[in-house]
């Protein structure tokens, strides 16, 4: 075999084996690991999503939790059981709420007994904006609309919605959110005084 065929042979051979070598040697014996180094560094892939009950679409959370009513500083003895669905990583919020008792508002000019409010069901819809990130958690606001089952003393049916929650951050990938609520007409209808509550909700 003629000795230019042989150190073409020679040199195909060695560039096979270096390919196969996690790195390649430099010419002063030490290897090059930039490339498996760079592999080693590169964004792990993005796991796929799999459905839950408490994640029910992408980007999506489900939460549960217990509240209760207030107006001003007393407490008017409504429990509130919400469920909400936050959308699109917080930035949306479905919810329904069930308030389980009736509501006793408590100024002098009424009877202590004056029922403002029976059990009935709320719902609303709102736009969340984050205004503070921590390592301890998150601060939320959020505006939108609302809807209740009944027509009482405290507001109509259809009411304006505010929201301002602090989410935590806990071991895992569960949710702690605390928020306080306001639904009411924006003055639109005299007593203004609305639907405030506060609730604490979990998810997994």
């Amino acid at each position: 075999m003629p000795s230019r065929a042989v150190a073409l042979l020679c040199v195909l051979m060695l560039a096979a084996s270096l390919a196969g070598m996690p790195g390649l040697a430099r010419a002063d014996g030490t290897v090059d690991t930039t490339a498996d180094s760079a592999a080693a560094n590169a964004p792990a892939a993005t796991a796929p999503y799999s459905w839950t009950p408490w994640n029910p679409c992408p980007h999506c959370d489900l939460l549960a939790g217990v509240g209760a009513t207030y107006s001003f500083w007393n407490f008017t003895d409504g429990i509130v059981v919400p469920i909400t669905l936050e959308i699109d990583d917080s930035r949306w919020e479905l919810g329904a709420f069930r308030f389980a008792t009736p509501q006793y508002l408590k100024e002098s000019q009424l009877p202590s007994s004056y029922r403002s409010a029976n059990p009935q069901w709320g719902f609303d819809a709102l736009r969340r904006w984050q205004l503070l990130h921590r390592s301890w958690g998150k601060l939320y606001i959020g505006f939108g609309g609302s809807y209740k089952t009944e027509y009482d003393a405290l507001d109509p049916r259809f009411d304006f919605a505010y929201a301002l929650a602090v989410r935590f951050n806990t071991p895992g990938h569960s949710i702690l959110e605390f928020s306080v609520r306001h639904w009411s007409d924006a003055w639109f209808r005299m007593p203004n005084r609305g639907v405030n509550f506060f609730m604490l909700s979990l998810g997994l």
